[in-house]
């Protein structure tokens, strides 16, 4: 799982994206987001198994499962993280990226990691996942 996926990001303008691994690109997004500036949101795995499992509606051992690729994944994809970021904000359709974000908020809010109106996830969810905050607007407001 995934490898087709490696390839790809080693030369995303040699062949077009398959949108079947968007979850696997999107997971390896938010990895390397949990590494890097954003580790005081969600740096645990159990914390990125629970996103995965909310959005992908897959079991504890799935999720977890589903981690590990995503680890080969990004340990696959280019170093520079705001390239790494731009590349699927272009390959990955909008309503994917918007659904994890939707996902991260609940997980993170439930577990009691940050509120949904925290500036480090907003800034998370504009720069890592290009998601407009005005749509986040209503979850926000209902939850």
């Amino acid at each position: 799982m995934g490898r087709n996926l490696r390839f790809w990001l080693a030369r995303p303008d040699a062949a077009p994206f398959d949108p079947g691994d968007a979850p696997l690109a999107l997971g390896a997004l938010l990895l390397r987001a949990a590494r890097t500036d954003y580790a005081g949101l969600f740096s645990a795995p159990a914390t990125l198994d629970a996103i995965l499992a909310r959005r992908y509606d897959l079991t504890a051992a799935e999720a977890a499962e589903m981690r590990e690729a995503c680890e080969r994944v990004e340990a696959a994809a280019p170093q520079d993280s705001l390239r790494f970021a731009a590349v699927l904000h272009v390959a990955v359709c909008y309503h994917e990226r918007l659904a994890i974000a939707l996902s991260l908020i609940e997980v993170t809010a439930a577990l009691g990691i940050c509120h949904p109106d925290d500036p480090l996830l907003a800034a998370l969810l504009q720069a890592v996942l290009g998601v407009h905050p005005v749509d986040l607007e209503s979850p926000r407001r209902a939850g």
